[in-house]
């Protein structure tokens, strides 16, 4: 099995991204850019020995980011562009380090690639006797990437950019992907022959097409049915336009793992997230990057669930909710409007509307435990830090200041102790 080495390039500053923040690191739905690329990368290990990611606008922080997705993967490699001058200088830079005969060069802000189309890419080309081959798709809407001309034999010959293509735009359908596997040994004969483009003074790597076409060696196209996926972030509405497909394909794999979500529009996931089976979502629920929860549960409408929040089973979460940084049991109820944050809430706790955890004193964050079994009347207010002990109770309206022992009922303003009985559920 012929084996190939991974240039991600990723050391363009993106200034159509208006953002001060690197291109490849911007957020898409909790993870950077750069992350879903190198994931399905490295899921096709069948193909790939090595990855070389090639930095430079921000460089350390870049490889900063990428080494915390993927801290144990001596797989990854960086090398830095000296110049930001272009795409076929980046894959120039990255050969010192691509020693295998195939190449495969991705954008590291193409962030819907699957590795499905990448490995039927890499298949195509090594099934070819030409010395190398890109991906294409047809595009019926605007878009700012280059299209593919082809020759009567059906040969691609060239590459046009959008600002060549002028008013003409709308009969050219068929764009490049920026993502081409290549012949080692042909990329270091024709990448010195490219030169500088009259217009940016860059070197692109798209001028191959035509130097290959020229020396009567052309490459090969092979064209996705899914146009999505080829489009890169280029500019802060194409990463709503990602944010959009890449929140569907979240939703749609909770729900072919019997995640019952009621409206696939109005809930948003981001990646990183653990659903256990058999758990309902309704409309207008939002759960962050980390979040984890258990099976037979029912979460909002209009809920928030924030990161390094953990839910267990059987457990209702309700309208109107935000919840930071707790740990729920299971069987647990809060079903109406409220804020929980830095608690812990065991097992068969009922929470009732209004309630909210004043966890931040103004300087720092304190934490709240409300224990097995207990019941925490309406509109109460838990002021951290405090403890709720075993089947205890709180009033509606309670500001609680202080730890609540055990079986007893508190209720006032500040909470005062009413009674204490074996089960103060009893009354």
């Amino acid at each position: 099995m012929s084996k190939f080495t991974a240039i991600v390039l990723a050391a363009g500053k993106g200034e159509r991204m208006n953002s001060a923040q690197p291109k490849v690191l911007q957020d898409l739905l909790g993870k950077s850019l750069i992350f879903y690329v190198l994931r399905e990368l490295l899921s096709l290990k069948k193909y790939i020995k090595k990855i070389v990611v090639v930095i430079g606008y921000q460089a350390k922080t870049v490889e900063k980011e990428v080494k915390s997705y993927f801290p144990k993967n001596s797989n990854i490699e960086f090398v830095r562009q000296p110049k930001l001058n272009g795409t076929a200088k980046a894959v120039e830079a990255a050969l010192k380090r691509a020693k295998q005969d195939n190449l495969l060069v991705v954008c590291g802000d193409a962030p819907l690639i699957t590795a499905a189309s990448l490995g039927k890419l890499i298949s195509f080309y090594l099934s070819q006797e030409r010395p190398g081959a890109f991906l294409t798709a047809v595009v019926k809407r605007e878009n700012s990437l280059g299209t593919v001309l082809y020759d009567p034999q059906g040969n691609p010959k060239k590459i046009i950019e959008k600002i060549e293509i002028g008013s003409a735009a709308s009969i050219f359908q068929e764009i490049n992907s920026g993502i081409y596997c290549f012949q080692r040994k042909a990329l270091l004969k024709n990448l010195p022959e490219i030169k500088p483009n009259p217009r940016k003074k860059e070197y692109f790597l798209t001028d191959l097409i035509d130097l290959f076409y020229q020396q009567g060696e052309p490459l090969s196209s092979y064209r996705l049915a899914d146009s999505y996926e080829i489009e890169g972030i280029n500019s802060q509405e194409d990463l709503v336009l990602a944010r959009k497909v890449m929140r569907q394909r979240i939703v749609n794999g909770f729900i072919q793992h019997q995640v019952r979500i009621i409206d696939a529009e109005t809930v948003f996931i981001e990646q990183g997230v653990s659903i256990g089976k058999n758990t309902t979502i309704y409309p207008f629920t939002f759960i962050e990057k980390g979040v984890i929860i258990g099976r037979n549960c029912s979460l909002g409408p209009f809920l928030h669930l924030r990161q390094g929040t953990r839910i267990g089973d059987d457990t209702e979460v309700g309208n109107f909710l935000e919840i930071n940084r707790c740990r729920v049991g299971n069987k647990v109820k809060i079903k109406h409007f409220g804020y929980l944050g830095d608690t812990v809430v065991e097992d068969k706790v009922n929470i009732g509307a209004g309630t909210v955890v004043a966890n931040f004193d103004g300087k720092k964050k304190w934490k709240t435990k409300i224990s097995q079994g207990s019941f925490i009347g309406s509109d109460t207010i838990l002021v951290a830090p405090v403890k709720v002990g075993k089947n205890s109770r709180t009033g509606a309206g309670s500001v609680v200041t202080k730890d609540v022992k055990a079986n007893t009922v508190v209720l006032g303003v500040p909470a005062r102790l009413l009674k204490k009985t074996k089960d103060s559920r009893k009354r």
